[in-house]
């Protein structure tokens, strides 16, 4: 096996080479909420603030900048499911950090953010199921795939403006499972404006959940 990044041989197969991973970029000093840069870090986020996340927990392992851009576009876009390993072990390391530096505990369940069948179907595989399917192998909890319903297709987020995102993720989502008391976690592999993110939590505190973690392989700055 070769690193995912510098192509040269690894002695471990997990994929990424230590060289590689110790210059990999990192988040320093973001809020544990909404996962967003402090500034200054001594003070609240202003950008919980602003506009509270109906989350509790945010985990991310680094901005969406190379080398996690290649790596993302083939993972989703150019059929490559065999990076979800890799890939899902940096989530996992940022999780154990987050959970040594914050006392974060467990979920009872994790999910993922659905997609749309016709995409599903096109793609051949949702990343954010693969990413989940083996982050909770890892924690030893519940996986429920579906537990969050898409309800319709929307528009690709990457190609609307701001305001298009927030109007493009209305209503799409739905659960119909009592969740009432539990601690969940959803897997996603980029959040950007938080929307999306959004919508999903809204169903599930619809059903009683108590605690929302999200884990996801990047979080923009915006």
């Amino acid at each position: 096996m070769r690193c995912i990044i510098c192509q040269l041989p690894l002695r471990l197969s997990w994929g990424i080479c230590s060289q590689c991973y110790h210059y990999l970029p990192k988040l320093i000093s973001v809020c544990h909420r909404c996962g967003l840069p402090l500034f200054p870090v001594t003070k609240p986020c202003h950008h919980c603030d602003k506009l509270k996340p109906n989350w509790d927990n945010l985990i991310a392992v680094a901005d969406f900048v190379p080398p996690f851009t290649k790596l993302i576009y083939r993972f989703k876009l150019n059929d490559h499911p065999e990076l979800a390993y890799p890939l899902a072990r940096m989530m996992m390391l940022a999780w154990l950090a987050a959970r040594n530096e914050t006392g974060i505990r467990k979920p009872d369940i994790i999910t993922c953010i659905p997609l749309h069948q016709r995409r599903y179907w096109s793609r051949g595989y949702n990343q954010s199921e693969l990413l989940a399917k083996i982050i909770s192998h890892w924690l030893n909890k519940h996986f429920q795939p579906y537990l969050i319903k898409r309800q319709k297709q929307t528009y690709d987020q990457k190609t609307l403006s701001k305001q298009q995102r927030k109007d493009n993720i209305v209503n799409v989502f739905s659960c119909q499972t009592s969740l009432q008391g539990k601690s969940i976690a959803i897997i996603d592999d980029i959040v950007t404006t938080g929307h999306t993110i959004r919508a999903a939590c809204k169903v599930l505190r619809q059903q009683g959940v108590q605690h929302i973690q999200i884990i996801c392989l990047c979080r923009t700055s915006l």
